[in-house]
């Protein structure tokens, strides 16, 4: 959900649908290349959620 949100130009919602993800399959959302390139997207974005900072940060795309 969160790639199609981000393809939409919803970075807030596809932010929040990563974060979310990490609640629930935190290894899958650590572990995945795809999910690194989206946090950075989401990352750089005004309208990023506040934990998607430290999320990039712990997986070293900020």
């Amino acid at each position: 959900m969160a790639r199609a949100y981000a393809l939409t130009g919803d970075v807030l919602r596809a932010g929040r649908a990563v974060l979310d993800a990490e609640r629930t399959a935190h290894s899958e959302v650590h572990h995945r290349p795809a999910v690194r390139k989206l946090v950075t997207v989401v990352w750089r974005s005004a309208d990023a959620p506040a934990g998607i900072v430290q999320l990039a940060t712990t997986l070293g795309v900020a």
